[in-house]
């Protein structure tokens, strides 16, 4: 069977549909000179702007074979991508365009968005545009929309009108990659809006592995390991996994969690596959009925998705890197603070949790960091119970003058602006 929907339990079934779309996807899209590789994206993005439209189209009879098939499966997996914003493929293609950071927030995270788009427009100067994704009016206010596109490039999108709502019916985490697929931008950094970063992300797209893959995906931290609901769950229907699959701690019981997803770097045109495979993991009824009962969240699902639909993908080679404040706790040196990476090239990038101690717990959420070191989480360290400190066996790596001066600057906007901790009122 390859055509008409799928019961969102099969998903050895849901494999295959997807594999066999693969297969005739390349046989039709990628194979237009075997001297050539497909990593010249220029052709290939014109192809698929020029000789696409059949997969949307409703006719199929007087289609060859091979594109009867593909349009065929291609509906049948992804029913609710045009006929709303975008007509076909090739307009999601031509409206993609240059390098771009993708941020989805509603009012409920609007301050820690509102504080990092100020941080890449004021203390880290970069030059990429900004597009900010909700969901529908009553998702982000009018207000809230102006504050954000008063800063230079940037863009605030409902994504609640591109996409059949109908079947994917998208809200919290799964709106991620729908976003990417929906961007403006062709090279794209999606970001959560509690990120925080210290350089200009513009130096991801420099990334060794992403300029081979067109795609940069990091790592979450180790922990509980041993066989667990999800790993028997993947390996129930994930069959022949790539390389890359098959070295990842997940699918070797390592950890119960792989990929931290609050920085995802995909070109959209290169991974088409793989982005389309990630959404549908994350449709409504797949999401909610299967793959969150077995994965924290959409982050899984990248990777997952790639795999499925045949893509390679790059797996950022550092561990996760622990970004915090070092405190000496009797004979012990304990560093609490949040989930941060560095490049392969050893350059710290990022964290996850914004400039607050700590947003999910009312006593710290309106205290700010104190970070001063970081360390690689390379399993000599031991975290603690609520897993918010890691008591360390060797000495962290304390913050370069500039890393401290970026993170000193940040910290004094918010304490002048206050984006994201009220002003205390005098009485």
């Amino acid at each position: 069977m390859i055509e008409g929907p799928i019961n969102v339990e099969e998903f050895t079934e849901l494999r295959k549909r997807i594999e066999i779309h693969t297969i005739f996807w390349k046989l039709i899209f990628e194979n237009y000179n075997t001297n050539e590789e497909i990593n010249n994206l220029k052709k290939y993005r014109n192809i698929l702007i020029d000789s696409s439209s059949f997969l949307s189209q409703k006719k199929l009879k007087k289609l060859s074979n091979d594109k009867k098939i593909l349009a065929t499966v291609h509906q049948s997996l992804y029913p609710w991508i045009y006929n709303h914003r975008f007509k076909s493929l090739a307009d999601i293609i031509k409206n993609s365009n240059g390098k771009g950071i993708v941020v989805c927030t509603g009012d409920k995270h609007f301050k820690f968005a509102r504080s990092t788009i100020d941080t890449f427009r004021n203390v880290l100067k970069t030059k990429l545009p900004i597009e900010v994704f909700y969901y529908g009016e009553n998702d982000l206010s009018k207000v809230n929309r102006n504050i954000l596109t008063s800063y230079d490039e940037v863009y605030v999108t409902d994504i609640s009108k591109y996409f059949d709502n109908k079947v994917i019916d998208i809200s919290g985490w799964a709106i991620k990659p729908f976003a990417i697929l929906a961007s403006r931008f062709e090279e794209v950094i999606l970001i959560d809006a509690d990120v925080v970063y210290l350089r200009d992300p513009i130096e991801l797209f420099e990334d060794e592995g992403y300029i081979e893959k067109g795609t940069l995906f990091f790592r979450d931290r180790t922990l509980y390991p041993g066989s667990h609901p999800g790993s028997i769950w993947l390996k129930s229907w994930m069959i022949n996994p790539l390389p890359e699959t098959k070295a990842l701690r997940f699918w070797n019981e390592i950890t119960a969690h792989e990929m931290e997803s609050s920085t995802v770097v995909m070109n959209k045109t290169k991974n088409i596959l793989g982005l389309l495979a990630t959404c549908k993991l994350n449709e409504k009824r797949i999401r909610e009925d299967v793959v969150y009962k077995y994965v924290y969240g959409d982050k899984e699902t990248f990777w997952m998705g790639f795999d499925i639909a045949r893509q390679h993908y790059n797996m950022n080679s550092v561990p996760c890197t622990y970004i915090g404040e070092t405190i000496q706790a009797g004979n012990d040196k304990i560093l609490c603070g949040h989930i941060g990476h560095m490049l392969s090239n050893g350059k710290f990038m990022f964290w996850n949790g914004h400039i607050v101690k700590d947003k999910n717990k009312v006593i710290n959420e309106n205290s700010l960091i104190n970070f001063d070191s970081y360390f690689i989480d390379d399993d000599d360290g031991e975290w603690t119970p609520d897993l918010s400190c890691l008591k360390l066996k060797k000495d962290p790596t304390p913050l370069n003058d500039n890393e401290l001066q970026n993170l000193n600057t940040i910290l004094n906007r918010e304490k002048q602006n206050h984006f994201v901790i009220p002003e205390l009122k005098v009485l």
